[in-house]
């Protein structure tokens, strides 16, 4: 099921010219109408193209390339960037196992959609009576890790979300590019260690009160805000939180 809609200059934005020739070109790029391997127009011909100064391309290509959509190569032109479970895992994933990035495989989702309650009000900065959409997932990788999430997003964001296929290991987020046009550019984590009670632990398969993550995260889209709230509890085996600062 495809959930792409056109954005032209003509629908209804409040923002300034920029950010709508920037919705304008990131509905064509996660619509596929341009190819990956080839560069796209250049800032003169999409200005001419759009009816707008090349100054305003070029603004609008800027916030693209903050969003992690595009790349401009100097002498080569500008292209679209690839996103994939494997790209948002090294951009975004902290688990390691023998000095690698470790990729998880998705066992178990179930969704559902209700009214939004007050730790998603707060987390998601919604009203009283928004609906979000909630799934929970198991994921893991054997002898590595195993994992237990929750995940709550606005459903006028993601509208139909439930019914989409969302086997994708440790992250939506190539999904909420691909069907929403939402592309996910700055994650913020919480952790904390907690002693994993029954259920918990008849989930992960491991002993009442046995010790594991609680990762609590947002995950924020550049032109749109939070627009994901997870928790995640994790019990590690042959793998380990790490987190690079410079």
């Amino acid at each position: 099921m495809s959930l792409h809609r056109d954005i032209g200059l003509s629908a209804p934005f409040a923002g300034p010219l920029y950010a709508q020739v920037a919705a304008m070109l990131r509905g064509k790029i996660c619509s596929s109408e341009w190819s990956a391997t080839e560069p796209l127009p250049n800032e003169a011909a999409l200005a001419k193209d759009m009816g707008v100064s090349i100054g305003t391309v070029r603004k609008a290509l800027e916030m693209l390339e903050q969003e992690r959509l595009i790349n401009r190569r100097q002498g080569r032109g500008t292209f679209i960037v690839q996103i994939s479970e494997e790209t948002e895992l090294q951009r975004f994933s902290n688990f390691v196992s023998n000095g690698k990035k470790l990729k998880a495989e998705t066992s178990k989702v179930t969704t559902e959609v209700a009214d939004a309650n007050a730790d998603e009000i707060l987390k998601l900065r919604l009203k009283a009576g928004d609906k979000v959409i909630r799934l929970e997932t198991v994921w893991g990788a054997p002898q590595r890790l195993k994992a237990f999430e929750k995940i709550s997003v606005p459903q006028a964001r993601f509208p139909g979300l439930e019914r989409q296929q969302t086997r994708t290991g440790q992250f939506l987020f190539p999904l909420y590019r691909q069907a929403f046009q939402v592309i996910i550019t700055q994650v913020a984590e919480k952790v904390s260690c907690i002693n994993a009670d029954n259920k918990l632990a008849e989930i992960l398969g491991i002993r009442p009160q046995q010790a594991v993550l609680q990762i609590d995260r947002i995950a924020k889209a550049m032109t749109v805000g939070d627009v994901e709230w997870s928790t995640r509890f994790v019990h590690l085996t042959d793998a380990h939180y790490a987190v690079t600062m410079s």
